[in-house]
């Protein structure tokens, strides 16, 4: 077996608890802030501020998953093969809790202090989390709402006051986080039955796919409120024509009720965000240019 291989093997494990192998939730921290950056930058963000809270969201999102890998590990549940590493290596595996914590909290330190009580408020909410999904159906909407704090940041580090486009961005990243973190509890029900954890897929039943076009619909009209409020031009309709297509075919992927479609539609649904924040980028590229 070849260096490269051994070295592999040995940096998966590390890669599988924190997630880092499957980054596609990264979406939910990253893009929420991404719109929020350039609608309170008007379209001309800092690169350093940019690369900040990209980086510090990152350090953030590996911190919650050790969390929850600890929190997870005495009940025989992180996945196939991390209960061993967990075991094995607890001290390891705090210090890199502690590592990544502070690494974020000093980088949205540096964005300045109302940014990081934004984070320390969103942090406070992802713990109550792992509390709250245990007492109550809606534990997703509450990780939303940590989830969705990307947008106010971006408006806070951009040396803004969050304003109403504000909080109706972050409106709509809190219902589109909650239509996606729907999608993925479905693929995880035996599992969160068997650990007494509850979901608005549970209480939803059958019905779970309708209230995620609910809560994409309701997210489509709040962007639109937000384009109108903040003027936006052609580009930003087409994003919205865009991301309600793509909220149709999450529903026709979901039709079946299978663990591949809901699997296939979750995925989809970073689509949904990515053509959000193209809208908002071409629109302001096109000002720039003195072509809108």
């Amino acid at each position: 077996m070849s260096r490269l291989a051994v070295a592999w093997r040995r940096l998966l494990p590390w890669l599988q608890v924190l997630h880092l192998h499957r980054p596609a939730d990264l979406a939910l921290l990253w893009l929420p802030l991404l719109w929020g950056l350039w609608l309170s930058a008007g379209g001309r963000p800092a690169p350093a501020t940019v690369a900040t809270l990209l980086l510090a969201t990152l350090l953030l999102r590996c911190a919650a998953w050790l969390l929850l890998g600890l929190a997870n590990a005495g009940q025989g549940h992180a996945g196939r093969s991390l209960p061993a590493l967990l075991r094995a290596l607890p001290r390891p595996l705090a210090l890199a809790l502690a590592l990544t914590s502070l690494g974020a909290l000093l980088l949205f330190a540096a964005a300045g202090w109302p940014t990081l009580i934004t984070a320390l408020g969103a942090t406070a909410l992802g713990m109550a989390y792992l509390w709250i999904r245990r007492q109550t159906f809606l534990g997703e909407l509450v990780l939303a709402l940590a989830l969705a704090a990307g947008s106010i940041a971006g408006f806070t580090a951009a040396g803004a006051v969050p304003n109403k486009t504000a909080w109706l961005l972050y409106t709509a990243a809190v219902l589109w986080s909650t239509a996606y973190l729907t999608e993925r509890a479905a693929l995880h029900l035996q599992q969160h039955a068997r650990l007494g954890i509850k979901s608005l897929t549970m209480l939803f039943g059958a019905a779970d796919r309708w209230l995620i076009g609910l809560l994409q619909a309701a997210a489509l009209l709040t962007l639109w409120l937000v384009a109108r409020q903040e003027s936006l031009g052609l580009f930003m309709p087409v994003a919205l024509a865009v991301a309600a297509a793509l909220g149709v075919y999450q529903q026709w992927l979901m039709r079946g009720g299978t663990d591949q479609g809901y699997r296939r539609a979750y995925l989809d649904n970073v689509w949904f965000g990515i053509a959000i924040f193209c809208g908002i980028l071409f629109h302001y590229l096109c000002r720039l240019q003195g072509h809108c």
